[in-house]
């Protein structure tokens, strides 16, 4: 038996675990669970439609800059192109 298993039956006067705590796992799943419960009485609909707002603002200007960046490299090849049919 692991020590923390020993030690949390001791502090429940020796009895049994109860049957949702995971004997063998170490994968601190249970302090995810405790996380997103509370996060969750944080985070309501309101906050994820405003966090799903300015996401889809960042993307449509991350878009725009590509497209910007494509058209000057269009033209600079454009220029150096007419300048080396002129030379």
């Amino acid at each position: 038996m692991s020590p923390l298993v020993r030690s949390l039956s001791a502090s429940l006067g020796g009895g049994m675990l109860p049957r949702t705590f995971a004997y063998g796992t170490d994968s601190r799943k249970s302090f995810l669970i405790l996380l997103f419960g509370g996060l969750s009485c944080v985070i309501n609909g309101d906050t994820v439609s405003a966090v799903l707002k300015q996401a889809t603002w960042l993307v449509i200007a991350v878009i725009v800059l590509i497209l910007v960046r494509i058209a000057r490299d269009i033209a600079e090849f454009r220029v150096a192109r007419r300048k080396r049919q002129s030379a």
